[in-house]
């Protein structure tokens, strides 16, 4: 079992919000600007949690080959987006991911140039 855990990004301040989940919430219902972003219950190799909205480095161990990928709650399961330099990209579910060793580099929010690197 997990921890469930959300953080929230603030659109007008631009800074991530401290507070419990219960006050994050009712942050939205108070009409807040914020993104609420949940735990994957993951860690990255240095014991850093990963979250939605997180962009990562993964790098596969057997292939020796690394990507940037963000990090999506989609069609209810954490998801990776792989990108290419052709801007397109793939979804993977977060388990294929077993096989990398994952390093959180930022957000999607301030660091959305991480996820247009040259792979």
């Amino acid at each position: 079992m997990r921890d469930i855990k959300f953080r929230a990004w603030h659109r007008e301040t631009k800074e991530y919000c401290k507070g419990t989940t219960w006050n994050m919430f009712l942050w939205i219902d108070d009409g807040q600007p914020i993104t609420l972003e949940q735990f994957t219950g993951l860690k990255d190799k240095s014991g850093v949690e990963i979250y939605e909205g997180d962009v990562v480095k993964a790098y596969h161990l057997e292939w020796e080959e690394y990507t940037f990928s963000s990090v999506t709650f989609k069609d209810g399961a954490f998801t990776l987006g792989r990108y290419w330099k052709d801007g397109i990209h793939d979804w993977y579910s977060m388990e294929q991911y077993e096989s990398y060793e994952l390093e959180v580099m930022g957000n999607i929010h301030q660091n959305p140039e991480l996820i247009k690197q040259e792979l």
